[in-house]
């Protein structure tokens, strides 16, 4: 999950450089080619046999998929509205959202402590969208905390769909669901495409880096209980916000900073909360 987590780091700075190249490059386009890579990695890994990626087509997958296209579009829109930091930490929020929902989805029964966490994310999100002097793009954190309980809903469907799919088919349903919700945006809404060689590699890198973050994370998922390895990728937003303030220069206010420290803190302490069940795992996990 860690390796996972640096995957995924690499591709919010690749997004990050490819806005700052053109700041009126659309999300959606961004989105879209990152899919579209995505997706050409995932033929080549199954070298075109696309009755293998299908997988058993159980609604789990088609889930995965929706939740996993909503996640992404609303995560990349907050992340050139709010900086690639901010953004990062409201889709993690997804740790806390996987912990609550799981006890009702997957059965996972969650100690008193783990709903202290949750109620910690809140307090994080909280401050992260406070009102205050120069900052008013309140939409924009809006979006990010939305990414996060899209990305809960995907992370648990990966868990139902991995029990008889391997991890390139529930990549897939993803990447797959991810470009057609993307196409049509580009058809009925305005989009800005990228012009410059430098912002495409960006994006193509940001796709290839993102396509290895998928197949590490959901062979996490298939291994683990869901809580303590969503914990793990908190990981993601502790990197992504370093790199943001040393690569791109974002300043963090003392809200952000604080809100940023809680959501980082309550999902480090999440495994620690629920130690008694990851006790009862099997090793490999």
């Amino acid at each position: 999950m860690l390796v996972s987590c640096v995957c995924f780091t690499a591709m919010s700075a690749a997004i990050g450089e490819a806005h700052a190249h053109e700041p009126h490059l659309s999300s959606t386009a961004s989105s879209a080619v990152r899919s579209g890579v995505n997706l050409l990695v995932i033929l080549a890994m199954a070298r075109g046999n696309v009755n293998y990626l299908l997988g058993d087509r159980r609604a789990a997958l088609w889930g995965r998929g929706l939740a996993g296209a909503t996640a992404l579009l609303t995560y990349f829109a907050a992340l050139t509205r709010v900086g690639i930091g901010e953004a990062a930490f409201l889709n993690n929020t997804s740790t806390f959202w996987v912990a609550a929902f799981a006890p009702w989805v997957l059965g996972e029964r969650a100690r008193p402590l783990v709903w202290l966490a949750v109620l910690g994310s809140v307090v994080g999100v909280a401050l992260l969208g406070a009102p205050r002097e120069g900052v008013s793009d309140l939409a924009g954190r809006g979006l990010g905390a939305l990414s996060g309980v899209a990305a809960a809903v995907a992370y648990l469907s990966v868990r139902k769909a991995s029990a008889s799919n391997p991890p390139e088919v529930i990549v897939f349903y993803f990447i797959a669901v991810s470009s057609i919700v993307c196409v049509i945006l580009a058809l009925f809404t305005p989009v800005t495409w990228p012009n410059a060689p430098a912002t495409w590699a960006w994006l193509g890198f940001a796709g290839v880096a993102a396509t290895g973050g998928q197949l590490l994370m959901t062979r996490a998922y298939q291994w683990g209980p869901a809580a303590p390895i969503a914990a793990l990728s908190t990981a993601t937003p502790l990197f992504t916000a370093l790199v943001g303030v040393v690569l791109l220069g974002e300043r963090p206010d003392g809200y952000a900073v604080a809100g940023m420290a809680c959501l980082a803190g309550f999902g480090v302490g999440l495994p620690l909360f629920d130690a008694r069940r990851v006790a009862t795992t099997r090793p490999e996990a």
